[in-house]
């Protein structure tokens, strides 16, 4: 296996609109594409047959490559964890991420 990715759902009521998005290329996969078309496949699923409004993600704050990918995706930076993760035997920062669906579905409205 050279990769693995997935869409993973809020079970929190008032968060059902979001879901959480994970990649993992491994190293020697790197800058053939694979993320690219995983990000591709990810993002149409999500924003043509779900209901999701946002995807959110966290990424290594030191992960160049993978952050300049969610931003082509139209992730955008929301804040940074500091020292959130044990990384080659050191705790680093992350940095939040999310992308808003690009024409949200209109919610009916009560009356």
């Amino acid at each position: 296996m050279i990769a693995s990715a997935g869409l993973f759902p809020n079970e929190v009521v008032r968060r059902r609109h979001a879901c959480s998005l994970g990649i993992s290329v491994v190293s020697r996969a790197h800058g053939q594409g694979v993320g690219t078309t995983l990000m591709a496949r990810l993002t149409e699923f999500a924003d043509k047959w779900t209901t999701y409004l946002r995807i959110e993600l966290t990424v290594f704050s030191d992960n160049k490559a993978a952050i300049s990918l969610y931003e082509r995706f139209g992730f955008q930076r929301e804040g940074v964890h500091r020292g959130y993760g044990l990384r080659h035997g050191r705790f680093q920062d992350v940095i939040t991420m999310a992308r808003l669906h690009p024409d949200p579905p209109r919610l009916a409205v009560e009356a």
